[in-house]
């Protein structure tokens, strides 16, 4: 069974990214299936360097992209996206968290950036991404080149507290 889980922007302070500072806060609260089922329409766009609309995308453009549909800004850059969110442990990761890695040239330093489709009971996750080869596609965390170069998780959303809230009913 697919549990629908509840998805509200927590307040995040961009610490020295492109976003000079600025929040991004969604104007209302979306479900993770929302946001993956959004995702998944643009399967097959071709990437483009630089690219940030469904003509082509590039990595950081796409996520940009989707996250922006539903009110989250996010910054330019991959690198930029990893300094503006919440980081989480490997074994805390959930569908709609951003997913970093290396660039081809084997450096620490973020080159690439996906949105988890699916998390699996042993850890490894499935997510969608603007490949170079590929364009948008969906990728298998445990393939050969993105393991090596894997860098972390973060999660610039944060639904269990506002989805608790949401849920509570007062007592008469």
């Amino acid at each position: 069974m697919k549990k629908q889980l509840f998805i509200c922007l927590s307040l995040l302070l961009l610490q020295g990214s492109l976003l000079h500072g600025q929040t991004a806060v969604p104007d209302t609260c979306i479900t993770v299936d929302s946001l993956i089922s959004e995702s998944m329409k643009y399967l097959g766009i071709p990437y483009r360097w630089a690219g940030k609309t469904p003509k082509g995308f590039d990595c950081a453009g796409f996520t940009r992209y989707i996250y922006g549909k539903f009110g989250v800004t996010l910054a330019p850059s991959a690198g930029g996206q990893y300094k503006m969110c919440k980081k989480v442990d490997d074994d805390s990761l959930k569908v709609g968290d951003l997913v970093f890695y290396g660039g081809r040239k084997h450096t620490k330093a973020v080159g690439h950036v996906g949105i988890i489709t699916e998390v699996n009971d042993d850890g490894t996750f499935r997510f969608i991404h603007s490949s170079t080869q590929s364009g948008i596609c969906l990728t298998y965390s445990k393939e050969a080149y993105y393991k090596k170069r894997y860098i972390g998780a973060c999660r610039i959303i944060n639904c269990e507290a506002t989805a608790t809230e949401e849920t509570k009913t007062e007592e008469p």
